[in-house]
């Protein structure tokens, strides 16, 4: 969906919205991603681009969101709406021969239309993740077949119990080797897919790849040698903090409860204190009237990191992002606390 901004009668910027649900503590969170933030040249200066991402985050919240999450060209328009470094996009490169040292049982092609397999086991990765999304049908046919482009090849890795991962490549180009989209669970699976890649070591001399922090084909190589190839932040803004405290998932055997006070003077909803009680994994979620004392006091852009787990409480109290007690600031890493998130995604 475009979303159309208009000055003095004619259109003057534009922006791409769709719903994407991401995984936080082993929930997915109702999320909107924003692209394509376009203001015509002339219109410039004028406010535009903060008043286009005003009613883009408003439109969000009425929808239900409770984040809102993009790539920025330029952190400080962002900045000043509240959004912030929330995770990371990693793409990895390696030459084949680093992978694997030896051949490895096969994978059976899979019809890259038959998403449903693979939404599934990307599934099971998103629930023990941060920041991953869930995909719907539009943004696989995108990433496996986009437009008018070679469909990508898709190998399925098959275990006792059913399949235990996938890989999806571009054909080789330029003797690099894209691989699109790739998900193991377990070393049996990694090993295959890792044999896979490294079985075009004769057609291309790197293979690319993307990934989180926690990577299974970078800490599962048969040698050293594997590098960042590119990465890059991605934004994200608190667009309801009670649905997006109540949403998300909690640390298993954790349980607490913590008062924040976080400033938005952009969503008034969003400014004041709220208490989260948290028990069983899942978070509940109070709007305090009577100005209770904070346990740790935050603007909305510090909460977007510490909700999703790319910045912890005491680091964000070290850059002067956060302040609190020592007992609240040790409950919110606590509270808080899980892998840190990442997207497979650019947009």
């Amino acid at each position: 969906m475009f979303r159309v901004l208009r000055h003095e009668g004619r259109p003057a910027g534009c922006a791409a919205v769709w719903d994407m649900p991401q995984w936080f503590g082993g929930r997915p969170v109702p999320s909107r991603a924003v692209a394509v933030v376009t203001v015509e040249t002339a219109a410039r200066g004028a406010g535009l681009g903060g008043a286009l991402m005003g009613a883009v985050l408003r439109e969000a919240h009425t929808a239900g969101c409770a984040l809102s999450v993009l790539y920025g060209a330029t952190l400080p328009l962002y900045a000043r709406l509240g959004y912030a470094r929330a995770g990371s996009a990693v793409t990895y490169g390696a030459a084949p021969a680093v992978l694997a040292r030896g051949p490895t049982d096969g994978l059976r092609r899979l019809d890259p239309l038959d998403a449903d397999l693979l939404a599934a086991l990307r599934q099971r990765e998103a629930r023990t993740g941060n920041g991953l999304a869930e995909r719907g049908e539009a943004q696989w046919t995108l990433l496996l077949k986009p437009g008018d482009e070679q469909a990508a090849d898709v190998y399925v890795a098959d275990g006792p119990d059913g399949p235990e991962g996938y890989v999806a490549v571009r054909p080789p180009a330029e003797r690099r080797l894209t691989v699109v989209d790739v998900c193991v669970h377990g070393h049996r699976a990694a090993q295959r897919a890792l044999g896979f890649l490294a079985g075009y070591r004769a057609q291309v001399d790197r293979v690319t790849w993307p990934g989180g922090p926690e990577d299974p084909l970078v800490h599962l190589a048969a040698d050293t040698g594997v590098a960042i190839d590119g990465w890059e932040e991605w934004l994200a803004r608190v667009v309801d903090v009670e649905r997006a405290l109540a949403a998300r998932g909690y640390p298993a055997g954790v349980e607490g409860t913590l008062v924040l006070d976080v400033a938005d003077p952009l969503l008034p909803h969003n400014h004041g204190h709220f208490l989260l009680k948290v028990a069983n994994g899942c978070g509940q979620v109070e709007t305090l009237h009577d100005e209770e004392q904070a346990d740790v006091v935050l603007p909305v852009a510090a909460l977007a990191p510490l909700y999703t787990g790319h910045l912890g409480a005491a680091a964000l109290a070290r850059m002067g992002l956060l302040q609190g007690s020592e007992a609240g600031i040790a409950m919110a890493a606590k509270l808080f606390a899980g892998p840190r998130p990442w997207l497979a995604e650019r947009f």
